[in-house]
């Protein structure tokens, strides 16, 4: 029998959860974070999977990842040599066996009780659940909290966007209606803000909560780097949408 088939209460029956969690070089972690989201999750009426997804890793990222999803039933793993979550993302939504896709960081910095109240609403027919640290209580150093508010403010001036988080952690999608997206988001950590943004162009229903998030450890990018990028994918974006 799945995981948590014999739990399931209205109006969870009968429908499957895919949880989402990039990897990029997360041999420290990972193994304990994927032992609190199981106890979580067992200790909840879901039936779900969880779907490891590694995007470069070059530690014992992969082989850990392999040990997991043989020691845990309801765990599936895989590996893209190239890095990019929206690359993950893309494999994720392809292999995922449930309607719902929920997106979670490794280090599991939100509270997981996200994944409830994430899911009841797509299940009431949401196609896009953000979770937002904004709109919540979160506690992170100052100085990313600020380039995050400053991205977010430039991001919904340029597009006419609402939302408050556009991190991939804490997001959650109805899985038909982000399917036709796949081709045309982005490869790496834009896709959040790119999908979306599309969702929303047609018409998606998307509603944002707040969430409670604690990161206290580095950045798994160079930030210098990422903001380039995500300012210049920004920017294409607004460009293209000028000529919609």
């Amino acid at each position: 029998m799945p995981i948590g088939a014999d739990k399931l209460p209205d109006p969870f029956a009968g429908e499957r959860v895919s949880l989402f969690i990039p990897l990029y070089n997360e041999e420290i972690i990972l193994e304990e974070s994927v032992a609190t989201l199981v106890r979580h999750l067992d200790a909840q009426r879901f039936f779900y999977e969880i779907i490891l997804g590694s995007n470069g890793s070059s530690d014992r990222t992969c082989e850990i990842g392999s040990i997991l999803a043989g020691r845990y039933r309801g765990i599936r793993f895989f590996h893209i040599p190239r890095r990019g979550p929206g690359l993950a993302f893309r494999e994720a939504v392809q292999q995922a066996a449930g309607s719902y896709l929920v997106c979670l960081d490794a280090d599991l910095s939100t509270d997981l009780n996200f994944i409830g109240e994430a899911v009841m609403l797509l299940v009431q027919g949401y196609d896009a659940v953000v979770g937002s640290k904004s709109m919540g209580r979160q506690k992170r150093p100052i100085w990313r909290v600020m380039a995050s508010e400053v991205f977010i403010l430039a991001a919904n001036m340029m597009l006419s966007m609402p939302y408050r988080d556009y991190s991939i952690g804490a997001k959650a999608y109805r899985i038909a209606a982000v399917r036709p997206f796949l081709a045309c988001i982005d490869r790496h950590t834009f896709y959040t803000q790119e999908l979306l943004y599309q969702l929303q162009r047609c018409k998606g229903r998307i509603i944002e909560i707040p969430v409670c998030c604690e990161d206290r450890r580095g950045s798994r990018f160079n930030l210098l780097h990422e903001g380039l990028y995500r300012y210049g994918k920004l920017c294409g974006l607004w460009l293209r949408s000028m000529k919609k």
